[in-house]
């Protein structure tokens, strides 16, 4: 008997949620070219232009990735148990759920990287990137942490803790559901605060900052977050008691915001907000009432999003950076402030969303289909019979589960498209014609996203490191406070050093400037100080005596400009 996986609905809500949070976080980042305020000390510096301080609580969106890894732990833990605990089709529904799209994902990020920075694909450096990100483990190293794609991190830490979960559920077997997430707690806690400490002491260029860092960005820094979800998820399958439903969200929330301001607490705040999903998915699925009426149509666009939200995922960082080249180079400088890029940069949700839509349904659903099909032939050839879904929520038990199939209604998990009994041959016919006919629409649309995004990424970056350095020092340093842009001078400069491999004194000055300007004091200290260091190496004085003038202004928190206008470095 066939086994069906069933897709709780409210799940699909807080995923809506979670890459909203995450497109506002990073369209945050692409207009200021950070995405927090700086450090001054332990404490944040307030130090920022004061429409920065009017969109800080977007810099909260980072949110979205703890509340991805505790929905993704609550339907790894259901889909396994519902479909007979069976290793071999769990780990071939996992592959063909993540890796198609982020594959296609990871060619399209590349692509477009190429359109404009002309890669060199025999260099080490890139094969290195290319090899760690085809087999998810670019984690594990800094210099392949953000790659090719910024927000890719998280898929190489979620598959590794795919790898986890049989170790997760042994010691489920053992220790019982409380000891294991004693035992996942205490780990996660000790890893986030050596890594605090690390980051407070500035310490994260030694051999110690190295190992924390590769404890941190490990499935080990993030297993008891994410476990959180697989601890509900068995809860609400067996009809016990949700954790966490008398738990109250607010202080979870408030220790979250707590924790950005200050520096040793900040490496807390991920495990911070997975708390506050797990209590505030206990009390959705429990049924508890909230005192926020929320929108029918809301809860509709939100579930639409939720479902299209991995592709969204996918592809919105590359596709932000673009556009924001589009926007600086189309609109006037007295008309391109800060809040009028953002708005801007938002209306461009409006190509990235269909775009994703498009990805979903060529990409997605095929991998996840593909997958499923797989496992039916396995399960043919072997003659496996696959245990029928084991119920929840049912009510029998009288407990707060049982409201939960009368007020949230389940669809097939990874349902490819809706059920057609018996179709009449004609029919059918027709049918297979328009879904064709669909296909190939959905294709075109893809391509014609797909080729402008190419075009726009090959035509509005100067292709040459020294034009990148000259426009990026002048975003930067000019007098002329509308003629300055942090965010794209940081862009520019990263390009122009990445592609001279640091070695540039003048490009690697001109980064530092830009950071300061973005108001990246840290960076742009420490990047200031290699510039230093490569002009004492080379032996000119002239560019090491200018650095080092640069360095006191940005150890004192104040960016360079310059005096005189249309002066370049």
């Amino acid at each position: 008997m066939k086994s069906s996986v069933k897709r709780v609905e409210p799940l699909d809500h807080i995923r809506g949620i979670a890459i909203i949070a995450v497109l506002l976080f990073h369209t945050l980042s692409t207009v200021y070219g950070y995405d927090a305020l700086p450090w001054r000390g332990w404490f944040r510096d307030f130090s920022v232009p004061v429409s920065f301080l009017c969109f800080l609580p977007l810099s909260f969106g980072q949110a979205g990735v703890a509340i991805f890894f505790v929905v993704s732990g609550f339907c790894i833990h259901m889909s396994f148990e519902q479909q007979g605990q069976r290793w071999d089709s769990f780990f071939i529904r996992r592959i063909f759920r993540i890796y198609p799209p982020y594959l296609v994902a990871l060619i399209f990020s590349v692509l477009l990287i190429m359109a404009h920075s002309r890669l060199n694909f025999h260099s080490q450096e890139i094969r290195i990137q290319l090899l760690t990100h085809l087999f998810l483990i670019h984690n594990c190293d800094p210099l392949t942490f953000s790659g090719f794609n910024g927000s890719f991190w998280s898929l190489a830490v979620e598959a590794q803790l795919y790898l986890l979960y049989p170790a997760l559920l042994v010691l489920v077997a053992k220790l019982g559901w409380r000891r294991t997430m004693v035992i996942l707690a205490g780990c996660e806690l000790l890893i986030r605060g050596m890594d605090g400490l690390i980051q407070t002491a500035g310490a994260t260029n030694t051999f110690g900052g190295h190992i924390s860092w590769l404890f941190a960005s490990s499935p080990l820094g993030y297993w008891f977050s994410w476990a959180l979800g697989a601890l509900i998820a068995d809860a609400f399958l067996k009809n016990q008691p949700l954790p966490f439903i008398k738990t109250s969200l607010i202080w979870w929330l408030a220790l979250a915001i707590i924790s950005y301001f200050i520096k040793p607490l900040f490496s807390f705040q991920f495990l911070l907000f997975a708390v506050m999903t797990a209590v505030f998915t206990s009390k959705l699925l429990s049924g508890a009432r909230t005192k926020i009426k929320v929108p029918v149509f809301s809860l509709v666009i939100l579930r639409k999003i939720g479902l299209w939200s991995y592709s969204i995922y996918l592809l919105h960082e590359p596709l932000l950076q673009i556009y924001s080249y589009v926007i600086v180079w189309v609109v006037p400088g007295e008309y391109r402030s800060a809040p009028i890029t953002f708005l801007l940069i938002v209306v461009t949700w409006l190509v990235i969303i269909p775009f994703s839509i498009l990805w979903y349904k060529l990409f997605e659903l095929p991998g996840i289909a593909l997958g499923k099909r797989i496992i039916q032939k396995m399960n043919i050839r072997y003659g496996a019979i696959v245990e029928p879904e084991k119920p929840y929520g049912n009510g029998q038990t009288g407990m707060v589960n049982a409201v939960n199939t009368n007020r949230y209604p389940t669809v097939q998990e990874d349902q490819v498209g809706p059920t057609v009994v018996q179709p009449h041959p004609v029919a059918n016919g027709r049918t297979s014609l328009v879904m064709k006919g669909s296909y190939c629409l959905m294709i075109g649309a893809l391509l014609v996203i797909a080729v402008g995004s190419f075009l726009v990424s090959a035509k509005l970056t100067p292709p040459d490191p020294a034009e990148n350095n000259n426009l990026a020092w002048s975003l930067a340093t000019s007098p002329e406070e509308t003629n300055r842009n942090g965010a794209l001078a940081v862009k520019l400069a990263e390009d122009a050093c990445q592609r001279t491999q640091y070695r540039k004194t003048i490009m690697v000055g001109t980064l530092a400037a830009a950071y300061a300007e973005a108001g990246r004091f840290e960076e742009a200290i420490s990047t200031a100080q290699k510039a230093c260091v490569l002009a004492s190496q080379s032996g000119d004085q002239k560019l090491l005596k200018k650095n080092q003038e640069l360095l006191g202004l940005y150890l004192k928190h104040l960016p360079y400009h310059e005096r005189q206008a249309n002066t370049n470095k």
